[in-house]
């Protein structure tokens, strides 16, 4: 046991040496110059040049490229009908080439310690997408399922190793991609209705210099901030553990429903939007948005329609209700492979979220308070008072009002101040009231709000009329959205902010 032990250890120790003894790997040069100094890599290289990549890793960070060969290029070049690399489109270059990118320095060596240690196969790319590196068969490494030439293998770098392949790797478009391009997702309300929740995010790791004029041009992908755990255009999440790269892939299961079933539940809605709107969809109110489309995302999974079909415990309830089992028939287009996740096109909807069940919801169509709501959302209060089992009255400013009272949500001040999310709370707890008032109950009464019951909102002898804390005074519009009495019925708009003291 003793000699095994020492055996093995001695094995180890050369397999280590072999690739990082500075007698045996003689490094001669950053990555980009090692690139430019091999023939093979011609194309490469100034494909790298032309689409300003070359700086990242001409000098420091760590990285491993995996380098088509000229002869991978001109294949690529012809199937596309390009004549040379010049050809190629600018953004189109850049994507593909930062493809080949991996952070951090990988040796064969490495690559098969990290599989036998924590059986990783996917590894992030300078673009933040992901390439399957699989060191399976004996003595071979290959990424995305294309081989590694031996003799231009663990080519190393002062910041980094090539690996040489014989093939041009082609990212998998990510869902946004597929959402944006393919006909009948685009064009569908289900994804105009995710449109309405989108906001566009500076995209740091795709910014580059496409014009060569020494300044980065800004790049954008479309995030979803109002639906929790959505990713359709990044692809991994931050992650710092010993054992990780970097980041983790992240996935997002998109079960769509056909505009045929999803129209009707919108309808009533739109129908409340005035007819000289020309786009009614785009004039909803994210957090309406929110509501219908929350139920239809898997988060952080990608789920095959073979899997749905056998009932999952992800799916078996939405909102408190049980799912109708997902038969095969129930998929018009499953499995709409993408980088990121899956999309199935369904025949069917799922039972209505709790908030559109809640008076909140009844009011969350109407155009004039779309602002509050946000106001809600952003204090972390939507899921709080949007339940159908909890009972109040809430008193929503309009947009008016809360502009004219200086809001600013995105910048986050009122009438110039800085406000935080807890202020930002306090003003929207003095708003409600926690039981169900009906406009026969206001006038005269003096009541606490959910803020405290010393912060208290007084009414007149009309009800049509309320006072704040701090003696502000705001009317009331009827008739309030009500549904009560058992869960959180009605909803007044008033034409001014209240202020607590």
């Amino acid at each position: 046991m003793m000699a095994a032990g020492c055996l093995l250890i001695s094995s180890c120790k050369s397999s280590f040496d072999d690739y990082y003894s500075n007698n045996s790997n003689t490094k001669g040069g950053y990555l980009y110059s090692k690139l430019q100094g091999n023939p093979k890599f011609s194309i490469f290289t100034a494909g790298l040049k032309r689409a300003s990549i070359d700086p990242f890793i001409s000098s420091g960070g760590l990285y491993t490229v995996f380098a088509p060969t000229d002869s991978a290029f001109n294949v690529y070049l012809k199937a596309k009908n390009y004549s040379t690399i010049n050809d190629v489109p600018i953004d189109t270059l850049f994507s593909v080439l930062s493809y080949h990118i991996v952070n951090n320095m990988w040796y064969y060596y490495d690559f098969k310690v990290r599989f036998q240690g924590f059986q990783q196969s996917l590894f992030l790319t300078r673009s933040k997408k992901f390439v399957n590196v699989s060191v399976a068969a004996l003595d071979t490494l290959s990424v995305n399922g294309v081989p590694v030439i031996k003799s231009l293998r663990d080519i190393g770098a002062d910041n980094g190793v090539i690996h040489g392949i014989g093939q041009v790797l082609i990212p998998n478009a990510n869902l946004e991609q597929k959402l944006l391009t393919d006909p009948q997702l685009n064009t569908s309300t289900f994804y105009r209705l995710m449109k309405v929740c989108s906001a566009r995010t500076y995209d740091r790791f795709n910014s580059y210099d496409k014009n060569h004029d020494g300044l980065l041009d800004s790049v954008f992908y479309t995030a979803y901030p109002y639906l929790s755990t959505v990713y359709t255009a990044i692809e991994y999440q931050t992650n710092t553990l010993a054992s990780d790269q970097g980041g983790d892939p992240v996935f997002t299961t998109i079960l769509m429903p056909t505009n045929a079933v999803l129209d009707p539940i919108i309808a009533p809605t739109l129908a409340k939007i005035g007819s000289t709107v020309t786009d009614k969809i785009a004039a909803l109110s994210p957090i309406y948005a929110k509501a219908v489309l929350e139920s239809y995302f898997i988060g952080l999974q990608s789920v095959s329609s073979n899997t749905l079909i056998k009932r999952p415990t992800v799916l078996s309830t939405v909102n408190g209700a049980t799912i109708p089992a997902l038969t095969a028939g129930a998929f018009v287009r499953p499995d709409i492979i993408a980088s990121n996740g899956v999309i199935h096109i369904i025949n069917t909807t799922f039972p209505t979220s709790d908030l559109l069940k809640s008076g909140i919801g009844q009011a969350l169509s109407d155009p004039e308070l779309s602002t509050f709501w946000l106001a809600v959302q952003k204090a972390g209060l939507l899921s709080t008072y949007g339940v159908s089992s909890r009972a109040g009255t809430l008193f929503a400013p309009t947009n008016a009002a809360l502009a004219s009272a200086g809001l600013d949500l995105t910048a986050m001040t009122l009438n110039g101040a800085p406000l935080t999310t807890a202020t930002l709370t306090n003003l929207i707890k003095v708003h409600m009231i926690n039981s169900n008032l009906a406009s026969t109950a206001l006038p005269n009464a003096v009541l606490g709000t959910d803020l405290s019951s010393t912060e208290q909102l007084t009414f007149d002898s009309t009800g049509k009329k309320v006072t704040s804390p701090t003696g502000n005074v705001a009317n009331i519009t009827l008739p309030a959205v009500g549904i009560g009495p058992s869960n959180i019925g009605y909803v007044y708009k008033i034409d001014q902010l209240l202020i607590p003291q």
